[in-house]
C-alpha cells in the first residue's frame, strides 16, 4: 500500500456487507483513488476481492481501527454514526434501510459528511466527496470539537453512576 492519501475505513455493516455486487462496486470504485484502505469484508468476504490499495477481512474491531482513520464510508447505522462522531470522524453515508436514511441525512445537513444514494451513485459523486472531505479543513476542526465534547462527557460512565445509585440508594433517576 505505498500510496500517498488518506486512510479510509469501509464498513457497510454485517448485512450491507452481504451485498457482494455493492461492495465488490465500492472496492472496484476506490481502487482507483490515490487513498488506501482498511475494509470491513463481512460474512462473503471469500467473493470480494480487494485492490492494491486495500487490506480488510470478514470482521474488523472497528472501535480499533477508527481512532486511525481519516475518513468513514458506511452504511450510517446508530453505532458507526455515533462511533464516528466520538472519534471525529468524517462520513460518506450509503444508508440500506431502517435508523440509517435518517442518520445519513442528519449527517448531510450538519455538514458534517456526505449522504449518496446507495445504489445510483456516480462514481466520481463518491471519489469527489471523498476528497472534498479529507480538505475540509472547518470539518476536521468542528469534529475535533465534537469529538472533545463527547469526550468529556461520557455517557456510559455517567448511566453506570446512575445505576449505582439507582442499587444503593433507591433514589430514583431524575434530570439534572
Amino acid at each position: 500500500m505505498g500510496r500517498r492519501g488518506g486512510l479510509v475505513y469501509l464498513s457497510l455493516g454485517s448485512l450491507g456487507s452481504a451485498d457482494v455486487d455493492l461492495m465488490q462496486r465500492l472496492v472496484d470504485v476506490l481502487a482507483k483513488t490515490p487513498h488506501r484502505y482498511i475494509v470491513s469484508k463481512g460474512p462473503q468476504h471469500e467473493l470480494i476481492t480487494l485492490a492494491d490499495n486495500m487490506v480488510g477481512a470478514e470482521f474488523l474491531p472497528q472501535p480499533a481501527i477508527l481512532p486511525q482513520v481519516d475518513l468513514v464510508i458506511t452504511h450510517g447505522g446508530n453505532n458507526t454514526v455515533t462511533e464516528c462522531w466520538y472519534f471525529g470522524k468524517p462520513m460518506v453515508v450509503l444508508p440500506l434501510f431502517w435508523d440509517q436514511y435518517d442518520n445519513a441525512q442528519r449527517v448531510d445537513e450538519l455538514g458534517l459528511g456526505v449522504r449518496l444514494s446507495t445504489y445510483a451513485f456516480q462514481d466520481e459523486e463518491l471519489t469527489g466527496a471523498i476528497d472534498r472531505l479529507l480538505a475540509n479543513e472547518w470539518l476536521t476542526s468542528e469534529l475535533s470539537r465534537v469529538s472533545a465534547r463527547l469526550r468529556s462527557e461520557p455517557g456510559t460512565v455517567r448511566a453506570a453512576d446512575l445505576i449505582e445509585r439507582l442499587a444503593r440508594t433507591g433514589e430514583p433517576v431524575t434530570k439534572r
